[in-house]
């Protein structure tokens, strides 16, 4: 049988840090979902996605936790389910019918005669990036929400008489999942970006990203490496590759064995 595809997951998150300009007015469409806090659990996550790639978006404001998902990333791999005591079974069970024991014909066709396995792989999580703030400051003003016009998910809150702001969307054109984090006073924005997943992976640090459609080169990607899981006595064979890529538009990146950290830098 032959292997099944590798599959590639992109996304990338650009640091803007705005000059003092003051807030626009809120303009949020009447279909806006919006919430007063950040999410504790997964049901309560504002989704975005494009058809392939989605992510949960649960909008803390000391850790930003996205659960991410790609289409193809399912458990196992290639696998015959026929069973092949079916055919020898056949005549056993019509019997059984034919005397009326129809208990009995479904114990032996659920033994003999279903595929195996039963049941199709499940779907998996590709995993979750995670973006640290360094703070603990209260936060004012604090708003998550979700425009359903423009499918973008935001993230707005004062803090030490900041205001923060995250979008958040997934594009179908460019195929990538993005994330803008930007400040109405220059050199607030600090982070450390991280990515965990159930599945078997390892994540490395790639210097000098690069997201072709922008055209830039200054930050630095973080690259998860991984096989899917095994399912129903079916060995994962499902390559794939997740990458988040960090621009900053003003900031320093340094990075780790498996973590990115941007550091405001004022013009």
């Amino acid at each position: 049988m032959p292997t099944l595809p590798r599959i590639f997951f992109t996304a990338f998150a650009a640091l803007s840090i705005l000059q003092p300009s003051g807030r626009a007015a809120d303009t949020a469409s009447p279909l806006t979902l919006y919430y007063t806090g950040p999410a504790t659990k997964w049901t309560e996550a504002l989704p975005i996605g494009n058809g392939r790639l989605g992510a949960m978006v649960f909008g803390g404001a000391n850790r930003e936790h996205l659960q991410l998902n790609e289409g193809t990333l399912w458990a196992g791999g290639p696998y015959d389910p026929n069973n092949t005591n079916a055919l020898a079974a056949l005549p056993d069970v019509r019997q059984l019918i034919f005397d009326g024991k129809y208990d009995d014909a479904f114990t032996v066709v659920s033994q003999k005669m279903m595929a195996v396995p039963v049941r199709e792989m499940p779907y998996e999580t590709l995993g979750d990036l995670y973006l640290d703030f360094p703070t603990n400051v209260p936060v004012q003003d604090y708003r998550r929400d979700l425009n359903l016009d423009t499918a973008v998910a935001s993230v707005s809150y004062t803090a030490n008489g900041v205001h923060f702001k995250r979008e958040i969307f997934a594009s179908a054109v460019d195929q990538v999942i993005v994330v803008r984090l930007t400040a109405d006073k220059p050199g607030q924005i600090s982070f450390t970006a991280g990515m965990a997943t159930p599945q078997k992976a390892e994540v490395g640090v790639e210097p000098n990203g690069r997201v072709p459609f922008l055209g830039m080169t200054n930050g630095a990607s973080l690259v998860m490496n991984g096989t899917n899981g095994e399912a129903h006595g079916i060995k994962g064979a499902l390559k794939f590759q997740a990458r988040i890529t960090v621009l900053p538009i003003h900031g320093t990146v340094t990075t780790g064995a498996d973590k990115i950290s941007v550091a405001a830098r004022i013009q």
